[in-house]
């Protein structure tokens, strides 16, 4: 038996049971247009906030907030990264001498009594971004602070003129 004979009997699978007057152009575009409404009401988000169905496991991108700031001679990146215990947990890569690869550690907010972690909506992970910066920087040659939850670099601009000789 052919397989698509099931598809072609009096009152097959889905249209040949239909009314031919109801397969049109128009119906089929009503159809589409209901698909795309069930799609975006009923969506991975929708299944993730009931009961924590989520069918696919999305990486979460995290935004990490940064200024860039200069005067004459510097170029200042402030990290906003509340709670770092230490230094140890942000590192900076330089890709080139205009960008930058961040990677800051989170961590949980231990009270030095605690003893057992109940929940935690802190997520324990590395987040990453890439920085461009405005003008080249000497990659080799940089500080860094942290204070009040903000973490700066703190960049020496590289002197980007070219003397071109002149053979006269």
């Amino acid at each position: 038996m052919n397989p698509m004979d099931f598809f072609n009997k009096k009152d097959g699978f889905p249209f040949n049971a239909m009314p031919q007057s109801e397969i049109n152009p128009k119906s089929i575009l009503e159809m589409k247009k209901m698909v795309k409404q069930y799609h975006s009401l009923l969506n991975d988000d929708f299944w993730g906030d009931i009961h924590g169905l989520r069918t696919s496991k999305k990486k979460q991108t995290q935004m990490i907030p940064v200024e860039i700031w200069e005067d004459v001679k510097h170029i200042y990146l402030c990290i906003v990264a509340p709670g770092l215990p230490s230094m140890k947990y942000a590192k900076i890569h330089f890709n080139t001498d205009q960008i930058l690869t961040l990677k800051v550690k989170s961590h949980s907010l231990k009270p030095s009594q605690a003893v057992t972690l109940l929940s935690s909506d802190l997520p324990q992970q590395y987040y990453e971004r890439e920085i461009p910066l405005p003008k080249s920087v000497k990659m080799s040659n940089y500080t860094s602070s942290y204070e009040d939850g903000v973490l700066t670099y703190t960049f020496i601009k590289e002197d980007n003129e070219l003397e071109i000789p002149f053979d006269f």
